[in-house]
């Protein structure tokens, strides 16, 4: 069989395999790679590149890789694909900075392969980028797809995200980046040296046992970052052993320092016990990173820290329960630390995933936890003194006491007296707004009552009147007692309309919901609703496709009619009111239209209030209740009227909406 060049058969992988996560598109800035990663494990380390790349395991990554401490080999793959307009020169950075093979294998759609390799057992000189963590410099020819394969294998945790930026960001970014680790490094420096002076000045056990813990975390966090290996060329050997080393010895530093802090007095052979378990698993650590088992010594000391802060935290909790004041310090000053600690051994456990904040936590948590800590210590001397001036201030400060106290008693009275002051006003005001209010229903109903009067007095002389001629001359020709019993028929109609408003008003003042469940043929209201009307005065326009619509059927002719007696009323002897029916999304529209004088401009907003008429009605019998209660009808139906026009260039148009859906039934 004749073999493929190794090249081509990439391409044809690459080609024919489908990807697991989308292209990263690269435009101009820095690009973070989260959710563009494909992993795939190599138990046995013995996968290239092709056969990685052609393998079926491929898992996608919806963030950084977070495989806790592993023996195994990890793959990363990441397809990238820079837009036209987008820089050439990139840089692939990787955010561990103890790993200890780092290969790139860059795959672009010619075929072609670009391997580069770094990672802490290469030496540094021989890195493709000087920088503390693995980088690499990329090629990205505008609009071509590449295939990015990582081959990642270390003895520490395996928590990694990646990074592409342009070049020249990728350059400003290192010089911000060391400016920061400058200042952050700068502080440690500073404290390391502040308390060896403090400790040459007060002799205290304290401050060397402060001193000794900031200096290993110092070490810790310069080995962390790489900045160690990086300004001296370490070789991996020895940067592990080193790191893993402090680490272990931090164990029980941190926990002699942690009790102290404390300050148990309780329960000594269980301390000391949990000190020497501490020492003991210290050295069991130390001895199997300096015999090659980095693997073991590391998670063995990260777990047994995890466990030492689960002890301290409650221990701490415990004292607080008791009313210790110095356990509330430590829970604000070491629960800061503990928190970032925790973080960051979960992450490198693989318990929780890599990000900002997670690869972060150990350096922002320490940062605060030293600061505090060193004014912690700061403040136990200072504290120290003034306890010899507090004899001395006892009485000033009793009598301060007892000053505060009746100040604060006067406050206390004052601000009841303002209290009742306020409350006695605001009721003074409630009863002020129920007088008006009280006056205001008083003169509505004095004016409702006058004008109810003076509404049924017309109707009553007329039929009053009609009545007595008749009486007074039964012989008088048929055709004049008609014309009377016209009269009186029409002021009883009139008399009738307007109790039926009257009443139907009260009805509605008092009404929030109606019922409509019941269906009414639409044709048919419509036609009883214009039965008082002339005939022929009206002309109705069905456009809509209802035929029947749900609602209270006496109310609805209540609002038509009101209005068609306005049109009607005001309307041109001779001229045609227009009743339009039509259909808009969710409404069912009635428009009655008259070609009636126009409605001044100024009292066209003032339509709808209750007992309001206009200037055209002063001579025409009416309440002023017809506009008002045909709105509250609509509303009751949720709908709504409107005045379309007044009648200056188009004809008088009023417009009443009323719900579909659920209130209408539809044409089949």
């Amino acid at each position: 069989m004749i073999q493929l060049p190794r090249y081509l058969l990439l391409m044809c992988l690459m080609c024919s395999w489908p990807a697991l996560a989308s292209t990263l598109t690269l435009q101009t800035q820095a690009t973070n790679t989260n959710g563009y990663l494909e992993r795939l494990t190599d138990p046995t380390g013995t996968l290239d590149a092709a056969s990685a790349l052609a393998s079926s395991d491929w898992i996608a990554l919806p963030g950084p890789l977070n495989a806790g401490f592993t023996y195994d080999v990890i793959w990363l793959k990441l397809q990238v694909q820079a837009e036209r307009d987008a820089p050439e020169a990139w840089m692939l950075t990787l955010s561990n900075a103890l790993l200890d093979e780092v290969t790139l294998y860059d795959l672009n759609q010619n075929g072609a392969t670009h391997e580069l390799q770094s990672g802490e057992t290469l030496a540094r000189t021989l890195w493709p980028v000087n920088y503390r963590t693995a980088s690499f410099p990329i090629s990205l020819e505008n609009g071509q797809p590449h295939t990015l394969l990582l081959r990642l294998k270390s003895k520490n945790a395996m928590s990694v995200s990646a990074r592409l930026m342009p070049e020249p960001q990728f350059h400003q970014q290192a010089r911000n980046e060391y400016l920061g680790l400058g200042l952050y490094f700068g502080i440690y420096l500073a404290l390391i040296v502040f308390h060896s002076v403090f400790w040459r000045m007060t002799d205290a056990p304290e401050s060397g046992w402060y001193l000794i813990y900031v200096s290993c975390c110092f070490l810790i966090e310069s080995f962390s970052t790489g900045l160690i290996q990086q300004a001296t060329g370490l070789p991996v050997a020895w940067s592990d052993r080193m790191l893993g080393c402090i680490m272990a010895a931090s164990l029980p530093i941190g926990f002699i320092f942690a009790q102290r802090q404390l300050q148990v007095r309780e329960f000594v052979g269980v301390r000391r016990t949990l000190t020497g378990i501490c020492l003991l698993i210290s050295v069991l650590a130390a001895t199997a990173i300096l015999f090659g088992h980095y693997q073991i010594g590391a998670p063995l000391t990260q777990v047994l820290s995890l466990l030492n802060i689960v002890l301290l935290i409650s221990t701490a909790l415990w004292l607080l329960l008791k009313g210790q004041k110095s356990a509330r310090v430590f829970l604000l000053v070491f629960g800061i630390y503990y928190a970032g600690v925790i973080i960051s051994f979960m992450r490198n456990l693989g318990v929780i995933p890599t990000t900002f904040v997670t690869d972060n936590a150990v350096a922002i948590g320490t940062l605060l936890h030293m600061a505090l800590m060193s004014m912690r210590i700061i403040h136990h001397y200072r504290t120290l003194e003034e306890e010899k001036r507090r004899a001395q201030l006892d009485f000033k400060l009793l009598l301060q006491e007892h000053n505060s106290n009746l100040e604060q008693q006067i406050v206390e009275r004052t601000q009841e007296l303002r209290e009742e002051i306020s409350r006695r006003t605001l009721l003074e005001g409630e009863l002020r707004e129920t007088l008006h209010q009280e006056q205001r229903t008083r003169e509505e109903q004095r004016d409702f009552v006058a004008m109810v009067s003076h509404e049924f007095r017309t109707p009553l002389a007329i039929i009053s009147t009609s009545a007595q001629q008749i009486s007074r001359n039964l012989s008088a020709a048929p055709e004049r007692n008609e014309k009377r019993c016209q009269n009186i028929r029409e002021a009883s109609a009139r008399l009738l309309t307007l109790v039926d408003h009257y009443l139907s008003h009260d009805r509605m003042e008092g009404t929030t919901a109606i019922q409509c469940d019941t269906d009414h043929a639409l044709q048919s209201l419509m036609e009883r609703s214009t039965a008082d009307i002339p005939d022929g005065r009206v002309v109705i326009r069905n456009h809509s496709a209802q035929t029947a619509i749900r609602c209270d059927d006496s109310l609805i002719k209540i609002a038509l009619r009101n209005l068609l007696a306005n049109a009607d009323r005001h309307a041109p002897a001779g001229s045609a009111i227009e009743l339009r029916l039509s259909d808009r999304p969710g409404f069912l529209d009635i428009q009655i239209s008259n070609e009636g004088p126009a409605i001044p401009e100024d009292q066209s907003r003032l339509l709808f209030q209750k007992y309001f008429r206009g200037s055209q009605a002063q001579h025409s019998p009416g309440a002023g209740l017809g506009l008002h209660l045909a709105k509250r009808i609509l509303e009751l139906h949720g709908g709504d009227i409107c005045l379309e026009s007044r009648g200056e260039e188009t004809p008088i148009c009023f417009r009443l909406s009323l719900p579909l859906g659920t209130t209408a039934v539809s044409a089949l």
